[in-house]
């Protein structure tokens, strides 16, 4: 029996969504065609479904659980981890609940001693990443697929609907990529589908072929060919009130047919769930007054079914990944108008014009003109099409042989000092409990003037002919970054570990990290979750105050904040070939290594549990920082970067700290109101255009791009 488990949070007849209306079909298809398919749904326990009942409703051989979804500031110390809490996460939300699946797959294994052939996610929501990472880093789920299945990305819709720029839609971002690019295999439902993901996410070409194009049943079972119709009654928008499924374009191009037809009677019905009442609102608001009794607004539900029949159906979306509404429809006996613009509707897919559809270019006029063909040329025949076999029936595919693992490569971990000898002797002490056992430690001292790292390091020179400790004294302060830079040209470790002087790594980091490089040649970089720690006793219970949670590559929230790696993580030495530490910076030297990193397409795993100990005291770089470095230094970062930025980078990410750093302005001056009203205050417009032109000009880079965009706009043709 072949044990498959679904991550869902829409399933059909329990929730409203297409991508539960597929999994449904697509379950009830692969259980009629193979009997030795055995099927689990997990599905997140903030869903109102009992679980028993959705696996009754499959019968026998579907079994549906809950995946406990946490909120709060409480750690979890499970399967013999410690696991941030949920508002740890402050990438995303959606890397919250990745964890809370990974968890929960891990609780069915160890508890219930279910373990899946195969584990699929949906693409939305990046909800397969930890476990990705955790299969990647050869800690579980080593004889386990683990598919994404492409619907529609949340990247992908900030493509078409306008977004705020935000650290949360940064994090969706590259979460959702990290995740796609990680997968043992890719499922679309259409060819052109793959590519265009691809392309958009900036994947390397080899990336395609993992993707898997299966055509699911559209509709489950096929029904009875309908009954011939007369000319179409009404004109009807079936999918949801959202900006990329184009309401818009269906009110404007409607409203010109009505216009331009008056014998046409039938009226234009959104029968649809509403994203927002605000948005259903601003589409009311599009109708014109003249026309208003024409348009009429009902939600989903029987109503909205019995009409479908007799009508027209416009789906003017600008992108669909599928769309099962527009094979339900044409199976029903509806008239189908469809934009030819999307890639659900291309040459490539079922649908075809004059034949099964009419399509419109995707213009108002355009769409107009389909409606006047569709309201009196012979109503098309029902699309047909044909179901791929379920891809879960196929072999996995072949298991990449491990490379050949070398026994023990030495790992050099480069410890930096600059008068924290009072801390150090635990940090090398982290490093020598380590369950990896080839490793050689790099001490440098950055000219130390405290007289107890004197006797530190004077010990430590004394015993270096007896372990593995090899102390390098500055003879002039350098600062962090040269002095890893110095520790680094002489490391003759395979790989490279930076330590700073307070922290301490766990005792099983070395030996995870080695392991998941040497198996994973594809990935150059592990990074460690971090938990903060204020003293020894909460560090040896593993009370954490505070924790940083890294998503590795991730070019676009890596722009604007540091949510790759902590300062220390595995790398492999030969990335030092092509680049080193920036010596100028005074902070955030790490963070501009890995943003380099990346950006070269350098690729990182990242652990889900936490195996980084960063110490909290007074007087560290993070304490000391404060919103103006903060920018001052990123737009040092921004000026070092090579040009053009990669197509990977999602480029709203420049506009962030801008905006970040205009709202603080506005938020300052508003609690000083009593006394900006006495100095006569500009209007609050002013103020934040005024803060965001400075923000811009400490941005080297950003500036003279502006100015010569500005003075090219205003020349005279």
């Amino acid at each position: 029996m072949k044990r498959i488990c679904l991550v869902l949070d829409e399933l059909y007849p329990f929730t409203a969504g297409g991508i539960g209306r597929v999994a449904h079909n697509s379950i009830l298809d692969a259980l009629a065609q193979s009997t030795e398919l055995e099927f689990h749904l997990l599905l997140p326990s903030y869903l109102e479904i009992d679980s028993r009942r959705a696996g009754t409703y499959f019968g026998e051989r579907v079994h549906a659980h809950l995946a406990e979804m946490r909120s709060g500031s409480e750690q979890t110390l499970e399967h013999g981890s410690v696991y941030p809490p949920a508002a740890a996460h402050t990438d995303s939300i959606w890397h919250a609940q990745s964890l809370d699946f990974l968890r929960a797959l891990k609780t069915l294994s160890a508890r219930d001693g279910f373990r899946f052939d195969l584990v699929e996610f949906p693409d939305y929501r990046g909800w397969a990443f930890c476990t990705l990472q955790e299969k990647l880093l050869g800690l579980d789920f080593a004889e386990t697929e683990i598919v994404v299945r492409v619907h529609t990305t949340d990247g992908m819709l900030q493509r078409y609907e306008p977004r705020e720029p935000s650290w949360e839609q940064l994090g969706r971002f590259d979460l959702e990529r990290k995740a796609l690019h990680d997968a043992d295999r890719v499922v679309v439902h259409l060819r052109d589908t793959g590519q265009l993901n691809a392309d958009y996410y900036a994947f390397e070409p080899r990336w395609l072929d993992k993707v898997t194009v299966s055509f699911p049943p559209a509709v489950y079972p096929f029904p009875e060919p309908p009954s011939a119709q007369g000319a179409p009654r009404d004109i009807l928008f079936l999918t949801k009130l959202q900006p990329i499924k184009r309401p818009d374009l269906f009110v404007r191009g409607t409203a010109q047919f009505l216009r331009e037809n008056p014998g046409f009677t039938g009226r234009a019905v959104l029968a649809c769930h509403a994203m927002d009442d605000a948005y259903r609102d601003e589409v009311r608001r599009l109708v014109p007054k003249d026309l208003e009794a024409r348009f009429l607004f009902l939600p989903a539900g029987p109503e909205r079914e019995a009409l479908i029949a007799s009508s027209v159906v416009v789906i003017p979306s600008a992108y669909e990944s599928f769309n099962l509404v527009a094979y339900e429809a044409s199976a029903a006996g509806a008239v189908l108008v469809l934009n030819a613009e999307c890639p659900a509707f291309g040459e490539r897919t079922p649908w075809r014009d004059g034949v099964n559809c009419y399509k419109f270019d995707g213009t108002v006029d355009g769409l107009a003109r389909t409606l006047s063909r569709a309201a009196v040329e012979s109503r098309p025949r029902p699309v047909e099409w044909k179901a791929d076999p379920p891809y879960w029936l196929d072999a996995a595919p072949a298991r990449r042989a491990d490379p050949s693992l070398r026994p023990n490569p030495l790992v050099s971990v480069v410890v930096t000092n600059y008068n924290l000898g009072r801390y150090l002797p635990q940090a090398l002490a982290s490093v020598a409990a380590s369950t990896y056992e080839n490793v050689e430690v790099i001490v440098v001292d950055d000219a130390s003037t405290e007289p107890f790292d004197a006797l530190v390091l004077q010990r430590i020179e004394t015993e270096s002919g007896k372990n593995a400790v090899h102390l390098l004294r500055n003879p002039v302060n350098r600062g962090l970054p040269a002095s890893r830079n110095i520790g680094i040209r002489h490391a003759r470790g395979e790989y490279v570990l930076p330590l700073d002087a307070d922290d301490c790594i766990s005792s099983r980091f070395i030996e995870i990290a080695v392991g998941a490089l040497e198996r994973q040649p594809d990935f150059d970089v592990v990074v460690p979750t971090a938990g903060y720690f204020r003293d020894e006793p909460s560090l040896a219970e593993r009370r954490f105050s505070n924790y940083a949670l890294f998503l590795g590559d991730a070019p676009s929230i890596g722009l604007v904040w540091n949510r790759m790696s902590c300062a220390t993580s595995m790398m492999r030495r030969s990335l030092f070939a092509e680049v080193s530490y920036d010596e100028t910076l005074p902070s955030y030297e790490d963070w501009e290594l890995y943003l380099r990193f990346v950006h070269m397409g350098r690729r990182f795993l990242v652990t889900n549990d936490i195996q980084f100990h960063y110490r909290e005291r007074a007087g560290s770089m993070l304490a000391g920082m404060h919103p103006e470095r903060h920018i001052s230094l990123l737009s040092r970062i921004f000026a070092s970067l090579p040009r053009p930025l990669p197509p990977s980078a999602h480029l709203f990410a420049l506009l962030a700290p801008a905006l970040g750093h205009a709202r603080e302005v506005a938020r300052l001056r508003e609690e000083n109101v009593a006394l900006t009203q006495a100095a006569g205050p500009k209007p609050l417009r002013y103020n934040l255009v005024d803060a965001v032109n400075s923000a811009i000009k400490r941005m080297p880079f950003i500036h003279p791009l502006l100015k010569a965009s500005i003075s090219r706009f205003g020349r005279t043709p």
